[in-house]
Order: structure tokens, then sequence, then C-alpha cells
């Protein structure tokens, strides 16, 4: 026992105390189990998979916090240019891409409008032209479901990539619904950790989709909104200013303030003419005014197809390429074109063009509906001026035959019996120099009498008050005679007012000023006389002076100006010299047919 008891002293742990475990264990009692290594391992696993789902769910959780900031960033705005900025910058943040885009679709179902991001400028400028929908962008259009790839250029539909393009690899899109309607689709591509997207990606794509698409949907009825105030205050601008009657350019207030209501690049304003043909009367915004007055067959010419139908028509993008003028030619490249009839009631004046230029985006239906409204209004308002100009030239013509008769009746015979009279005192007067001043007062008499009865015809003749054009020509000899020294005699004949067009008076003007002003500088006329004359083809401008001439036409910049007035007239430019000395200066230009359907033109 002693030896015993010695030999377990010498084992390690002698003298200590032993665990209940291992005094079970020692007895044999069930107590004693042991953890071996391979369940150790299995719970270690579970540990670690319990830490790898939390994980998860952290990260899941911080994308749903991710989507909902996306969300709200998205939603706070109404401004659809805006929203479309957004939508494409959270995209690309939430899902990790290096690059995102959004594509509008069109009317025609192709791209009409690219919004990206991840590409610096200069990358884009090398690049070029923006994507149209080709390849895998024109796959997502015509079949609207999400697409996940791992490959962009290996998809059979891949299209390739245009020069300067940044290589591209796995790629995600899918479409952007605002409400039943398809409105664009968004693009991802090269995720930022490397790699394909997932199916959480996808998930994650196609909710924010669905919010862009419904903040899509709340900006459009915004903007919807805010065209049809502006196109109703432009009309409440428009109509006071034409029915005022003192509009002197009304064609261009209407392309003006209807650029202003479509934010359109350009407007253009043609009317048709007789013989079937449409002409161009007012341009607005970047259109070149070179392109009024030009003229084209009314069949066959955007124009001319609204006249004709009555009926407005949408032009997509891409469509219009030089079509803002009536031959469809000459405008240069023009991107989206809306086209409305200037209809009163089954009358139909002219057609309206509004525009965007090729990288600006398309009209929309309700933008066509309210801009064709403005030009009723506008077709209406028109038709009551030219009305109220009517009953107020009707009123006048009364007044100048009472005025006539009135001189021709009373005035007139009064004079002729004072004449009568001192004519017979003239011959029982002995006295010579009495008789001579009598005979005097005769011939004041008979001048006098010529003159009231050149002003009977006058009257007669040309009931209204000089036209726009004449009395502006009467105002400009006025604020030279200072100037000059003396007033210039004046001729008018025929209407030169009958179809004018606000351009070619402002030509008609300027010359004048500038015949009247080399008068004064250059000839030192002490005479001179204006004429001007219109017949059914052709407008004349003649200035006699009895000056010195007009120096060296050769460096005269006026003569310049006036010859390029006269042949973008269609008109020559004359100088000559009459026989009594002096210089004689014969303008011309082509006038504008008198048949033109002008309201007022009459």
């Amino acid at each position: 026992m002693a030896a015993a008891e010695d030999a377990a002293g010498s084992q390690p742990g002698a003298g200590v105390p032993a665990s209940p475990d291992r005094l079970a264990a020692q007895a044999g009692s069930p107590a004693g189990l042991s953890f071996p290594d391979v369940p150790r391992l299995e719970l270690d696993e579970l540990l670690g998979q319990l830490v790898e789902r939390a994980d998860d769910v952290l990260a899941a959780q911080g994308r749903l916090r991710g989507l909902l900031r996306a969300n709200a960033a998205v939603a706070a705005e109404l401004s659809l240019p805006v929203v479309l900025r957004r939508i494409v910058d959270v995209a690309r943040e939430l899902l990790g891409a290096r690059y995102a885009a959004l594509g509008v679709i069109g009317r025609d179902g192709q791209l009409e409008q690219f919004v990206h991001a991840g590409m610096d400028g200069e990358v884009v400028a090398q690049i070029g032209e923006l994507p149209r929908g080709r390849g895998i962008l024109g796959l997502l259009t015509r079949e609207p479901v999400p697409i996940r790839l791992a490959d962009l250029a290996a998809h059979p539909a891949s299209a390739g990539f245009p020069a300067a393009h940044p290589p591209m690899g796995a790629f995600l899109g899918v479409p952007i619904r605002a409400g039943e309607e398809i409105f664009g689709n968004l693009y991802l591509t090269e995720r930022s950790q490397g790699g394909e997207f997932t199916a959480e990606d996808e998930e994650l794509a196609i909710a924010l989709a669905a919010a862009a698409g419904g903040a899509i949907a709340n900006a459009r009825r915004f903007n919807e909104s805010e065209q049809r105030r502006r196109w109703l205050a432009a009309s409440g601008e428009l109509t006071p200013l034409l029915l005022s009657g003192e509009a002197r350019q009304p064609y261009d207030l209407i392309t003006a303030r209807a650029a202003a209501a479509a934010e359109a690049d350009f407007a253009v304003l043609a009317l048709p003419r007789g013989g079937g043909e449409v002409v161009v009367v007012s341009v607005s915004g970047l259109m070149d005014a070179e392109l009024r007055r030009e003229a084209a067959p009314l069949a066959g010419s955007l124009a001319g197809r609204v006249i004709l139908a009555g009926q407005p028509i949408l032009v997509p993008g891409g469509q219009g390429e030089a079509a803002a003028g009536p031959q469809g030619a000459g405008a240069g490249p023009t991107g989206p074109l809306m086209v409305v009839p200037l209809a009163a009631g089954e009358q139909v004046l002219g057609a309206l063009i509004l525009g965007r230029l090729a990288s600006g985006p398309g009209f929309s239906e309700a933008s066509l509906q309210m801009a064709a409204s403005f030009a009723g209004n506008a077709a209406v308002t028109l038709e009551l001026a030219r009305a109220r100009a009517d009953q107020i030239t009707l009123a006048r013509m009364e007044d100048h035959d009472r005025i006539a008769a009135d001189l021709h009746d009373h005035v007139i015979q009064e004079l002729f019996a004072l004449g009568m009279g001192l004519q017979g005192l003239a011959g029982r007067t002995s006295r010579p120099e009495h008789a001579e001043r009598i005979n005097g007062y005769i011939d004041t008499i008979d001048k006098v009498i010529g003159r009231i009865r050149a002003s009977i015809f006058q009257l007669e003749a040309r009931p209204q008050d000089p036209p726009a054009l004449q009395a502006e020509l009467l105002e400009l000899i006025e604020e030279h005679v200072a100037q000059l020294g003396f007033t210039p005699r004046v001729r008018l004949s025929g209407s030169p007012d009958a179809g004018m067009d606000a351009a070619l008076a402002s030509d008609i003007l300027a010359v004048a000023r500038e015949a009247l002003s080399n008068c004064a500088r250059h000839a030192h006329a002490t005479a001179a006389e204006i004429s001007l004359a219109a017949d059914d083809s052709l407008i004349t401008l003649v200035v006699t002076d009895n000056g010195r001439g007009v120096g060296t036409p050769a460096r005269s910049s006026g003569l310049a100006s006036m010859r390029h007035r006269a042949e973008r007239n269609g008109g020559t430019l004359q100088l000559t010299a009459p026989s009594g000395g002096g210089t004689q200066l014969t303008w011309t230009a082509r006038r504008p047919p008198l048949d033109t359907a002008d309201p007022f033109g009459d």
C-alpha cells in the first residue's frame, strides 16, 4: 500500500484532488464523456455561418438603406431632365457600377435621348454620336425584360463598340415603366468590385427602376402642367396685342410667343398663297433669318401637308433633317418638330412649325395639343383683328365720303362764289393796282380750290389712312428735313402696303434713309423728290436730287448695303445722272403676291 501510495505520489498532479469528471471517468460513470475534435469543428463552422449570415443581413440592410436613399433622391425632384440625371447617378452608386446610362425611347421605338454617367467629357467627345438603340440596347427596347450578362461583347446581339469606347464586360439592363408605358431602359456595366452582376443586383435594379418610373410619371405630369401654364400665358399676352391694332408685326409676335411657350429652339410661320405655294412670313429663335420669304409648293411640303389636312403632326428627332423650311431644305439639320395649323374654324390661315436642335428631346402628344390650341386661338384672334380693321375702314370710308361731299357742296361752292364776286369787283375798279391785287386774290382762291379738289380725290381714291409703310416713309422724310435744309417732294402711287412683308418694309425704309443721308452729306442737294410706286409684281423706290452725286460708288458701304437689300428681295439698284444734273437712285424689289392669305394684307 505504502509503495502504491508512493508511486501515486510520484506521478504528475500528485497531492492534487481529482476533479469530479475525472473521478467519474475513473469510476466508469456516463458523466465522464469528453469532446472529440470533429464535433468541435462542426460548431466552429456553424458559428462561422452565423457570422456570414449576419454579414449578409448587414449588407442587405445597407443596400436597402441605399435603395431608400436613392428613391428619396429621385422622388425629390420634379424637373424631368434633373430626375433622369439623378436616376443614372444613384443607380451607378447603389449597384457599384463603373458606368450607368438611361435611354429614353421615342415614339418610333428608337432611343431619342441617352443620359450617361461614368465617362469623362474627353472620352465622350472622342466617341462622338451617342447610341441610337442598336445591339443589346435595341434588344432590351424590343423585349422589355431584365437582361444580365457576364460579357456584353459575347452576346450574339452585340453590335460592338465604336472607336475610343472603353471596354465593357458585365452588363445589367432593366426596363423603366412610367404607368403602363415603357419610358426607357436603365443600363449598368462593369461592376466596380469585379465579376458579373448578381441576382441580388438585378432585384435591386428592378426595384430602383420601379421607383424611377413613378418619379418620371410625376415629373411628366408636373412638366405638362408647367407647359399648359406657359401656353395659357402666351395666349393671354398675344390676344390683346393683336386686337389692339398696334402690333406692326403680328406674325413675329406669334412665332416668338410660341417658341418660348414650347421651349423650342426655333419657330417658323408659313402662309399659303396663290399658285399652290406656301411662303415663310416669320422666323424666330435660332433659325436663319434668310429663310423668310422662302417659297415652296403647297403639296409635298411639311407646312403644306398640315395646311391641306388641317391636322397637327409630330416629326421625331432624326427625321426632321432640314425640314423646318416649307421645302424641307435650307434650314440645316434639325431635331424633333411639331407642326400645327393656324385654323379659324374650317379656314386654315397657315402653319406654325416649332422645332429643337438635333440633340434636343422630342415633343410629346400633350405638347402637340397645347401648341395646336395656341395656334387656333392665334388664328381666331387674327380673324377678329381683321374684322375689326374692316369695321374701322368702313367707318372711315363713311367719314371720308361725308367730308368729301361737304367740301364739294359747300366749301368749294362758297369759294367759287367768292372768286366770281372778286372777279366782278376787279372789272369795276378804276385803279389798276387794286385790280391787280384783287386778281391775285382770285388766283389764290383758284389754287385753294385745286388743293381741295385734290384732297377730295385722295379721300375717294384712298379711303384709308396712309398704310404703315407710307406713314413711316413720311415720318422718315420729316426727320431729315433739318439735315437737308429743305422738304423733299413725295409721290406715292399704287398700294405698296398691300400684302407687305415686314422685312421688305424695313429694307425700303433703310434704303430711303441711306439715300436721304447721302443727299445731305455728300450730294449737298437743294431739292429732292422721293417716289414710291407698286404694281402687281414690283415695288420701286426712286430718289432724285440736284446735288453733286454720291462720290465713289465702289467704295461706298451704303451703296453696297442698298444693293444687297435689293438683290435679296429679287430686285436691282441703279444710279443714273438725269439730263438736268444731279443723281437718280432707282431701287426695286419683288413684291409679295397680293393673293397671299394674309389677314392684314387686305
